[in-house]
């Protein structure tokens, strides 16, 4: 599964943060393998369809990947691997801003799974409790 959580990268946990690292990647590679911008929807959606979402705004996850980068320089990880967009069509390669229906809604879904997990996450490498991460997240940008 890969999951583009697009508030700001400073409010995600370390295992978020982590792992949208390495999705943004998969993303690319998806993108590659195949280029055809076909059935990708027009809004911002969760589930079925979000990794179409995201296949024509390269340059928007280009961008994230690099706040996400210099985000995990600033607690001590050492992300090495960075996204090209040589070699990718004209047409893949789009920004985008999210609306605040969209913050919403993953605001809502990271919520959703820090839930399902309240003791697995850390932030800086400490352990948080629940609410702590929660409120982190209903205040992000």
């Amino acid at each position: 599964m890969v999951r583009i959580n697009i508030i700001n990268p400073k409010y995600l946990s370390d295992q978020h943060l982590l792992a949208e690292y390495y999705e943004i990647l998969m993303l690319f590679g998806y993108a590659k393998k195949y280029p055809e911008p076909k059935q990708i929807p027009e809004k911002y959606v969760l589930g079925k369809g979000h990794i179409k979402f995201f296949k024509n705004k390269l340059r928007y996850l280009e961008k994230r990947h690099e706040e996400i980068r210099a985000e995990m320089s600033k607690r001590g990880f050492s992300p090495k691997i960075k996204p090209e967009l040589k070699g990718y069509k004209k047409e893949l390669l789009n920004g985008w801003s999210p609306s605040r229906n969209d913050l919403k809604a993953i605001k809502e879904r990271i919520i959703y799974k820090l839930k399902l997990k309240p003791d697995f996450y850390k932030y800086y490498g400490n352990k948080k409790c629940l609410k702590y991460l929660i409120n982190m997240i209903k205040n992000a940008k």
